[in-house]
């Protein structure tokens, strides 16, 4: 079983969340959660060697941070630093130098320190739906960015949204891309390194839930209902209802 961790944005404890922003976490729910990893015995593994996994013999993990956030360098690389532990970060190129954006020159850092820096599209658009030919340019163009940056070819790529179809995932494995992330929630129970399943950490993921992900026991229904809604509803719908979710649970 290989369980993939996927964050976004992880906020100083003086920050004020957006309540919107529902894959917010900030740093003391980050250090409770690394905290229970060492404890559980589930240290991440480095990052290159999942590209030549063919299934765990025993459980094992694997940490990911989406969208190139500032906060991934000043708040995320320290917490990893301090433990000598190392992850995957997936930078959508067309936000670069952007405010709140890692820059050029600290994706370099981070990849310098050991992470690897992985492929999620340039504009951060979503791509299955793309034509062959936007799909191409969307991820060409992010991999000649990120080789120039890091002075390497990107081997994982995880999709914008965590949208995949079949011509995505020819389209990325031709340009190189080895491993593909997906957002569709699971334990890679049985491995298919082109379309990994993760568990993606949100706003609510206090100690209690974090100890239930990694038993096991986090409901999967769950996810299989807010990825169907995901696929049929327009985005912008879809991101409102999941914030009005979030608010309603928390004044339960």
């Amino acid at each position: 079983m290989i369980l993939f961790l996927t964050y976004h944005r992880v906020l100083p404890d003086t920050a004020r969340p957006d309540p919107r922003d529902v894959y917010s976490v900030s740093a003391a729910q980050f250090g409770t959660h690394l905290d229970a990893l060492a404890a559980a015995g589930l240290p991440p593994r480095p990052p290159e060697t999942l590209r030549e996994s063919a299934g765990e013999p025993a459980p094992c993990c694997y940490l990911s941070f989406d969208d190139g956030t500032r906060d991934h360098l000043e708040v995320v690389l320290p917490a990893l630093h301090a433990r000598n532990w190392r992850a995957i970060f997936f930078v959508p190129t067309a936000k670069l130098d952007q405010p709140g954006r890692l820059t050029r020159a600290q994706v370099r850092q981070l990849a310098e320190a050991g992470h690897t820096i992985g492929c999620h599209g340039h504009e951060h658009r979503r791509m299955d739906t793309m034509s062959p030919d936007a799909m191409g340019e969307q991820l060409d163009t992010a991999l000649r960015i990120l080789r120039d940056v890091v002075g390497g070819a990107p081997w994982i790529f995880a999709p914008p949204g965590g949208y995949l179809n079949a011509a995505l995932r020819a389209a990325a494995l031709e340009r190189g891309l080895r491993v593909i992330r997906t957002m569709r929630w699971g334990f890679n129970r049985r491995l298919d390194l082109t379309a990994l399943e993760t568990v993606p950490i949100h706003c609510d993921t206090d100690a209690r839930a974090f100890a239930a992900i990694l038993a096991g026991r986090q409901p999967r229904a769950l996810y299989a209902v807010k990825e169907t809604l995901k696929a049929l509803m327009p985005i912008g719908v879809y991101e409102r209802l999941r914030a009005l979710a979030f608010r309603l649970r928390r004044h339960r």
